[in-house]
Formats: C-alpha cells, sequence, structure tokens
C-alpha cells in the first residue's frame, strides 16, 4: 500500500485554453484498501523508508489475500442482495397473495348476497304457491261436496221418476 499522499502524483490539474483549473482524481484499484488495513498501511510505510521490516508489524496480506478479502466480501454483498431480492419477491408475493384473496373474499360475499336474495325470491313465491293450493284445495272439496249433492238429488229425482212413471221411462232417457 502507497503512503497518504503516494497518490498527489495521480491527481492531476489541468488546464485547457483559458479556462478554469479542473483537478480530476485518477483511478485507484486500491480505493478503499487503505481503510481496511490502515494498520498495515503504516507498516508498508515504513518498511518502504527504511527498507527494513517495521517491529510488531504483521505481514500485510498479500496481494492474493487481499483478493480474497474482496472476493468473500463480494460474495457476501452478492448474498445480501440476493436475500434483499428473495425478501422484496416474497412481500410482493404475499401482497399479490392477499388481493386475490381479498378478491375471492367480496365475490363469496357477492355470491352469498345474491343467493340470499334469490332464496328470499323464492320463499315469497312458495308461500304464494301454498295460498294458491290451499285455494284449490278448498275448491276442489267444495266441487266434490256439491257433486255428491247433485248425484244424491239426481238419484233422488230418478226415483221418483220411476215410482211415478216406471222403470221403462228412465231406460228411454238414457
Amino acid at each position: 500500500m502507497l503512503a497518504n499522499g503516494a497518490n498527489a502524483q495521480n491527481n492531476a490539474i489541468t488546464q485547457s485554453s483559458g479556462k478554469a483549473a479542473v483537478s480530476m482524481a485518477a483511478t485507484n484499484l486500491n480505493i478503499g484498501m487503505d481503510l481496511w488495513n490502515a494498520s498495515s498501511a503504516k507498516a508498508d510505510a515504513t518498511k518502504l523508508r527504511n527498507n527494513q521490516p517495521a517491529l510488531g508489524a504483521v505481514n500485510p496480506p498479500t496481494i492474493m489475500g487481499r483478493e480474497v478479502a474482496l472476493g468473500e466480501q463480494w460474495i457476501q454483498d452478492e448474498r445480501d442482495l440476493k436475500r434483499q431480492k428473495r425478501k422484496q419477491s416474497n412481500r410482493e408475493s404475499a401482497r399479490k397473495s392477499r388481493l386475490r384473496k381479498q378478491a375471492e373474499c367480496e365475490e363469496l360475499q357477492r355470491k352469498v348476497e345474491s343467493l340470499g336474495n334469490e332464496s328470499q325470491t323464492l320463499r315469497e313465491e312458495l308461500q304464494i304457491v301454498l295460498e294458491e293450493c290451499k285455494k284449490l284445495t278448498a275448491e276442489n272439496n267444495s266441487i266434490k261436496i256439491m257433486s255428491s249433492n247433485n248425484t244424491f238429488a239426481v238419484n233422488s229425482q230418478q226415483e221418483e221418476l220411476e215410482r211415478l212413471c216406471g222403470p221403462e221411462a228412465i231406460a228411454s232417457l238414457e
């Protein structure tokens, strides 16, 4: 790792055709690495200056180790991203499920109301039919009574006619 200010050569001030100077930072692949390994960066700077190993300093991780750390961090970030996507997907799925259930519940409420209205209408029609049936039964009974009375009257008249005119008079009528 480079010491603070070692990247000064990467910061350039450019001036073009009389316009104001702009400071541009060049990209560095080790951005943020000094934050992860701050103590080892100081040890590296001391090593570079003295060209001797620093006392009490831990050997910094090799470039390969840094790649592994970055890789592990990247894998963890990827897992977190997948977990967040899965959570969001589950939330959306749950929301859709709640909406479907709500729509189904509302549809069932409409069916209950419709069937309740139909049931009430059928009860009213049944009541009307039962009343009509009672009326027809009463009329039928009165007709039966009248018929039996008429039969009795006809029989009485036939007997009277037979007594007065004889049995041949009834045979000639039929």
